[in-house]
């Protein structure tokens, strides 16, 4: 197991960015410390060649011209969507940027945590090797209060997994809510129409036309949106057009006082790919993941120039619900002083 780090570019201001290479001699990942940012995860398959297994793009320039994507990269401080761009807390209201629709936030706002450049240390236990990142984000960032002290871990064990754990302290109360939106196509190439996808999830959240929760979990058996029984992406998606891009409620979800437990994982998703034989498992301790089809990807070039396609990917996103600082009846979203935040996700990988 190795972690091998090399130049990735300069951004105009000078700062130097770096790729590190993460491999357990089986597969392997590319990370850079520009956001956080996965750019490839390559995969071998029984009977071909490895491939990439991740949208996004080649070069440095790419990602730091890329407009909202946040290919392979964190978003936070909140991900996901907040309702009329604000919130309260204790009765002061918070005004955030209104960068979705021109009514809503959307993982954060217009400052990206995807476009800043983070400390970046590789790490190695017995079993896993990766890189940890850390920042701060000062107190008004996004709007949001508080100095909050933001630490993201991604390793790769000798058994093919891939973990991201994210960990964070603040100095005042605040919503906090931290993915990664990597677009997995676990052919390498194409769309993921003939993927499988089978989810444990036996609920969505039901939103409205903006795109916010209702505060209502609608029961999704029988519908385009059930996945309970392994089933081909495409065989319903056009009953929910454009895609899917829904946050379906994931078995750590206990009701209203559920708290995220790093030692309690549950087995949100598996996707499987038949051509390719390749198959990914998501486990995590977060109450919601967000299925995105990547409905809005044509014509964007990718990596080599390639141009990415309708439904090329799907994201699995685990994060806690969406607008849930405004939703008094969904788990509790806001990390307060002396509290840790403390989100875990393993991608387990087999072909």
């Amino acid at each position: 197991m190795s972690v091998k780090k090399q130049k990735f570019g300069v951004l105009a201001n000078g700062d130097e960015v770096n790729l590190f290479t993460v491999s357990n001699g089986k597969m392997s990942f590319t990370v850079t410390d520009y956001g956080c940012t996965i750019t490839g995860i390559y995969l071998p398959q029984k009977n071909g060649p490895t491939s990439d297994i991740l949208l996004g793009y080649s070069t440095l320039p790419e990602y730091v011209m890329s407009d909202g994507y946040s290919f392979g990269s964190i978003v936070g401080r909140f991900a996901n969507r907040i309702g009329g761009a604000s919130f309260a807390i204790d009765g002061k209201k918070y005004q955030l940027d209104k960068n979705d629709n021109k009514i809503n936030t959307l993982h954060g706002g217009f400052f990206r945590l995807d476009h800043q450049v983070w400390k970046a240390k590789a790490v190695e236990t017995k079993t896993s090797v990766g890189v940890t990142f850390k920042r701060r984000s000062p107190d008004g960032e996004q709007g949001f209060p508080g100095n909050l002290d933001v630490e993201v871990t991604y390793t790769l064990s000798k058994d093919n997994k891939l973990s991201m754990r994210y960990k964070a302290k603040t100095d005042k109360t605040t919503p906090v809510n931290f993915t990664n939106h990597a677009y997995f196509n676990l052919a390498g190439s194409g769309t993921i129409l003939g993927h499988e996808l089978q989810s444990d999830c036996k609920g969505y959240l039901e939103v409205d036309k903006n795109l916010i929760p209702t505060g209502k979990i609608i029961d999704l058996a029988g519908t385009p949106f059930d996945f309970t029984k392994a089933k081909t992406i495409g065989r319903d998606i056009e009953k929910v057009a454009p895609g899917y891009d829904h946050c379906y409620v994931t078995p750590a979800y206990k009701g209203k006082a559920c708290a995220p437990d790093p030692k309690k994982l549950v087995r949100a998703a598996v996707l499987t790919d038949p051509k390719s034989g390749r198959s990914m498992t998501v486990d995590t301790n977060q109450e919601g993941i967000q299925v995105y089809t990547a409905n809005w990807v044509e014509g964007i070039p990718g990596k080599n120039g390639v141009r990415m396609v309708r439904h090329g990917a799907i994201c699995l996103e685990t994060q806690r619900f969406p607008d849930a600082p405004n939703k008094p009846e969904f788990p509790p979203c806001v990390l307060k002083p002396k509290e840790a935040y403390d989100a875990l996700t393993v991608y387990g990988f087999s072909w």
